[in-house]
């Protein structure tokens, strides 16, 4: 398998889980601009995944700034911010712990593809 189809996997997984992980924080009293970001986030990703796919450059650059601009500064401080005052459960960690790694496998796959 090679770099850039696992860099096309992690970037369609996780434009498909955002979205419904934001509705599902939404059920649970969640505010409704959480679902719209998650939206516009997966609509971005699904992009980079097809241009990824489509072998343009600028995609995989893109890929690896997500990544590094979400691992470093988005998710501590959707962590800090947002997790632990929601009162997390299961599905909670299971989707906190996924991202974090998806990310990891997304900048790698990008910087090897």
């Amino acid at each position: 398998m090679s770099a850039s189809s696992v860099l096309v996997g992690a970037l369609a997984l996780n434009a498909a889980l955002v979205p419904i992980y934001r509705v599902y924080r939404l059920m649970k009293g969640g505010p409704i601009v959480d679902v719209v970001g998650g939206a516009i986030l997966g609509a971005t990703l699904a992009l980079l995944a097809l241009g990824t796919a489509a072998d343009w450059t600028w995609a995989r650059w893109g890929a690896l700034f997500y990544a590094l601009l979400f691992a470093i500064v988005v998710m501590p401080l959707w962590t800090l911010a947002v997790l632990i005052p929601l009162r997390p459960r299961t599905p909670d960690y299971v989707f906190t712990v996924g991202y974090w790694l998806s990310l990891v496998v997304i900048a790698v796959a990008a910087v090897a593809a």
